[in-house]
């Protein structure tokens, strides 16, 4: 058994600023914006091949070079010895195109030629070299001083001007980079509609950029005069007060969540597609965001309140026709104190539809959320150690959460990349219920095993040996020894333990023959559980009362209890109280599933 090493590579960011650095991923490349570092791009080309790269903002064509005009005049005139001759300048650029990624560069050096293309047989010839990736060219003329306007295009490296009147409503890119220097990098970033989209400079708090349109062109920020839909955009959203655009979310429409409140923003404020020359910000929501970017799922957006200590939502009402905000974090506002705010979350969809939130003292919180049935609610997960931050990659069919947990082992502080284990197993000794674990699989069975330096001169590490819990083991050297009542296993994890605990709320109930049972002196009673795979179960009216849910029947000695699936009754201590309540803990590293809770309150006369 080991620990795996992460494969590490040097990025421009320390890791104060890591916090404050907001990605988007599309595919191998991930876009990364800080407000202090010009906007970047991390490259995957294979598992130890990442790069840091600043984003190179341009068409990823060249503009053609040797553009070269010509006159062709063979009419001057002669017979009325030129009089209606009047030759004029006319200046041609060239751009390459690519039809499969939709491409345009940007126009090549121009060239002029001086003839008088309204006489007949009179023409200019336009030459230019080939440019690596184009499919064919696109050929703009400017007559006099006026500006460019398309006049054709071609596959060859020749175009004939024979008195092609230019469409100056079609004219071509220019170069355009609004985040050249310090003060004017972004620091927030998403993808919509195929545009990457950037917004929030130290200049411009409250403005939002757009790249050209299309999937290949997300570096791409150039515009054309007149301004054409396709091209890049940007707008600011302007609040009734000092305002910055603190994230951007990407659903149906595209959500700006300001310091103020949330805009939705589409191209004409009824849906329509956003293009350089529509955009239609508007007002939405009157609270606020911080700078934790929100978590889009389904078509609900979580965010947190620029103000407050809470968790809202962002979703669609039929009742008002817009967008409205609920606070899902009303009923446990304990789990939000008033000095700690959440630092990361990620969403993990199957096979449990949970967010994992990190609050600020290291503490993870877990929020269960399905919207289709209306069941969601928090629970705190206070282990050994603290995390620092977490994501969701989907492996196998589920998705796996890791995160970055600081322990102190050995009398230092350690950081270390976890994973959870799968929900996907099949045998108790398969499962893992312990933080900072191994698992090794042996061809022989053991009671001594070594690799465990990641917990070395831990006195609380607990085990599952071929499904028996194990605890109160020290780990010495890296090395852990079963005690001599153990059998020794095949099939071994070894880890942190940790407790789990839950609390019904209070019963609420009119009791037949008893009244209501509010405030009055009362007892548990009988308690039913409906448990599902689950071991280890231990029951009461409270959690000084609880009694283990007994399950063993004819299972031999020295194997594992049989899993629990079913309902399961115990009798509750004599203990009254003011209200009634069930208690279920655990502390074995074992599996535990509760489906239902049930009791039935002895009221007191």
């Amino acid at each position: 058994m080991g620990v795996a090493r992460a494969y590490i590579v040097g990025s421009p960011y320390n890791g104060s600023e890591l916090v404050d650095v907001d990605f988007e991923q599309t595919a191998d490349t991930m876009f990364l914006a800080h407000i202090d570092h010009p906007p970047q791009e991390l490259l995957r080309a294979g598992h130890v091949d990442w790069l840091f790269k600043p984003i190179e903002f341009g068409p990823s064509l060249a503009a053609p070079a040797g553009v070269a005009a010509a006159a062709t005049n063979p009419n001057v005139d002669a017979d009325n010895d030129g009089a209606a001759y009047f030759p004029q300048t006319d200046s041609y650029v060239v751009t390459a195109v690519n039809d499969d990624t939709g491409q345009e560069s940007r126009a090549s050096a121009e060239d002029s030629a001086l003839n008088d293309l309204g006489l007949k047989k009179n023409y200019n010839t336009v030459t230019w070299s080939a440019v690596a990736g184009a499919t064919r060219y696109k050929v703009y003329k400017a007559h006099n001083s006026q500006f460019f306007g398309y006049i054709g295009t071609t596959e060859e490296l020749t175009f004939r001007d024979d008195n092609i009147g230019p469409a100056l409503d079609q004219a071509p890119p220019q170069g355009f980079d609004p985040f050249d220097g310090p003060g004017n990098y972004p620091s927030t970033v998403t993808l919509f509609e195929q545009r990457l989209l950037l917004a929030r400079t130290k200049n411009a708090p409250n403005a939002v950029w757009g790249s050209r349109s299309g999937g290949s062109q997300f570096r791409n920020f150039d515009r054309s005069r007149p301004l054409l839909p396709d091209d890049s955009l940007s707008f600011s959203i302007v609040a009734g007060r000092v305002n910055s655009v603190e994230q951007l979310a990407s659903t149906t429409s595209l959500l700006a969540l300001t310091s103020d409140a949330i805009f939705n923003v589409d191209g004409d404020g009824n849906g329509g597609v956003l293009t350089a020359t529509s955009q239609a910000p508007r007002r939405q929501i009157g609270r606020g965001s911080s700078r934790l970017p929100p978590l889009v799922v389904d078509n609900v957006v979580f965010y947190a309140p620029s103000v407050g200590r809470s968790i809202r939502t962002i979703n669609f009402s039929f009742e008002i026709d817009g967008l409205k905000s609920d606070d899902v974090s009303i009923f446990c506002a304990d789990f939000f104190p008033k000095d700690m705010t959440i630092v990361s979350w990620c969403y993990s969809q199957e096979p449990r539809s949970v967010i994992w939130a990190v609050r600020s003292d290291g503490k993870l919180l877990c929020f269960t959320w399905e919207q289709e049935q209306n069941v969601w609610g928090w629970t705190i997960c206070e282990t050994d150690g603290e995390v620092q931050s977490v994501c969701s990659i989907t492996e196998n069919g589920e998705d796996r959460v890791y995160l970055i947990v600081k322990r102190v082992i050995g009398g230092a502080d350690r950081y270390f990349i976890e994973r959870m284990a799968s929900h996907d197993w099949t045998d108790l000794k398969e499962c893992c219920f312990l933080d900072c674990a191994v698992t090794g699989v042996f061809e022989e069975a053991r009671s001594t095993f070594s690799g465990l330096w990641h917990l070395d001169g831990r006195t609380d590490v607990a085990a599952l040996v071929d499904g028996v819990p194990v605890t109160g083991l020290t780990v010495i050297d890296g090395t852990v020894t079963l005690p001599p009542d153990v059998p020794r296993g095949k099939h071994v994890t070894f880890g942190l333990p940790y407790e789990v605990h839950i609390e019904t709320l209070p019963v609420r109930a009119n009791v037949p023959g008893s009244g209501w049972n509010v405030a009055r002196k009362q007892q548990a009673g009988e308690i039913a559980l409906t448990l599902n795979r689950s071991s280890g179960v231990y029951a009461g009216s409270d959690v000084s009362d609880t009694v283990y849910v007994k399950q063993r029947l004819d299972e031999t000695y020295g194997s594992p209890d049989n899993l629990m699936t079913g309902d399961y009754s115990i009798n509750s201590g004599n203990v009254q109280q003011g209200k009634v309540c069930v208690h279920v803990r655990q502390a074995a590293p074992l599996p535990l599933t509760v489906l239902g809770v049930f009791v039935d309150p002895i009221i007191n006369e």
